[in-house]
């Protein structure tokens, strides 16, 4: 007990002396955490970000609506890493609501690889923790839609949001959706989805014929093996659909901080419209003002159909030309890029990032084919780290 007491004091050392550099924290929780390590029998460092509820631990979304709140529950992935011997670390830096300016949109990042051992856990609705993973050497790992738990997580997006998985090693990854993947009633998107993921198949790579997209040369020769092209001629609508319909759920889901029943409340006032103004207008910053502006302009009368319904409709050509390329290759291989990533939350896939030169390396694969996906991926680090 002791011991651990000495190595979690020494992390809090360390991040309190160099968070102001690295922008990975916005709350560090120092005090819970010792507390949490009394009687825990397998104590490991983990963060989560700033987006999920964590019960007595300030959750802000990084913005000024929510700067004093302290949730009274954790979210469900929080509940069950605490339950396996998580010890959090703190919260960490996001994207104001998910979508807004920050200090650092890959506060998560960030903190996992500020110190050895930690263990990350980030909402995210279009893929920005590969492109941060990408910055910071990380492996991270989106499971498909409906696998983890949703509840407790503030929302962006509620039919794109995740709980992705960061982690120095890859190792890492598949130890964490045991702990957390799973059923919950009270999130009713979510699957009884496989288990024991940490039991992976020796798969053998030349058995599988993975296929790159839209010819992004390079990975078939570095990893030596042989991998067919596919064409995914949607792609450039990926981005712009996720954009339109996700700023119609982000408008719908801020409805809620008003000033009266939740969030910051402005002082004066002189009637209820005013004070939903001043209250909105002072609580968020610039971009969640003008992704709620989108999505409200999006989801009125007479730009729903040209809008909102052109990018459902963009979102289902999507999904079913990339679930048409999955039905001859098990596995699409891509560099780490929003355009990739955007597609991908689009069709609820699962996406695993890993570094591989300046670019890094996306794999996807069918929805809730994440045990496979993992033990494919698990032979390419392998592969990767025998060369070195």
């Amino acid at each position: 007990m002791m011991a651990a007491r000495q190595k979690y004091a020494a992390y809090f050392d360390r991040i309190e002396k160099d968070n102001a550099e690295i922008k990975a924290y916005r709350t560090i929780s120092r005090e819970q955490a010792l507390e949490a390590l009394v009687d825990n029998k397998s104590p490991f460092p983990v963060v989560f970000s700033d987006l999920i509820s964590t019960r007595g631990i300030r959750t802000t979304a990084n913005s000024r609506m929510l700067d004093n709140y302290i949730p009274p529950f954790d979210a469900t992935v929080v509940e069950r890493v605490r339950k396996a011997g998580g010890v959090i670390l703190g919260k960490t830096i996001t994207r104001e609501f998910g979508v807004g300016e920050t200090e650092n949109p890959y506060g998560t990042c960030a903190a996992v690889a500020h110190g050895e051992g930690i263990l990350g856990f980030a909402a995210d609705h279009r893929g920005d923790i590969h492109a941060g993973a990408r910055e910071y050497g990380l492996f991270a790992y989106s499971p498909s839609y409906g696998i983890v738990s949703r509840y407790g997580v503030i929302p962006v997006a509620s039919s794109m949001d995740r709980v992705g998985i960061l982690a120095g090693s890859f190792a890492k990854i598949p130890v964490a959706m045991d702990m957390v993947a799973g059923q919950d009633e009270r999130d009713g998107t979510t699957f009884p989805g496989d288990a024991d993921f940490q039991t992976l198949e020796d798969m053998d790579l030349q058995s599988v014929r993975p296929a790159v997209i839209n010819g992004t040369a390079g990975f078939s020769e570095r990893l030596n093996l042989p991998m067919a092209e596919v064409l995914l001629e949607s792609l450039p609508y990926a981005l712009p659909a996720h954009e339109i319909l996700s700023s119609g759920e982000f408008a719908t889901n801020m409805e809620r901080y008003d000033g009266i029943g939740f969030g910051y409340r402005a002082g004066e006032y002189d009637s209820v419209e005013e004070l939903y103004k001043k209250s909105r207008t002072a609580g968020l910053g610039r971009e969640v003002q003008k992704k709620i502006i989108s999505g409200n302009f999006c989801l009125s009368e007479g730009k729903y159909e040209p809008y909102y319904v052109q990018a459902m409709k963009a979102r289902t050509m999507v999904k079913e030309e990339i679930e048409k390329r999955l039905e001859s290759h098990e596995f699409l291989l891509a560099p780490v890029d929003l355009r990739y990533t955007a597609a991908l939350y689009l069709a609820g896939l699962p996406v695993i990032s890993m570094p591989f030169g300046e670019v890094g390396l996306l794999i996807t694969s069918r929805a809730f084919n994440d045990r496979r996906l993992l033990a494919f991926a698990w032979q390419i680090v392998s592969r990767l780290e025998s060369e070195e």
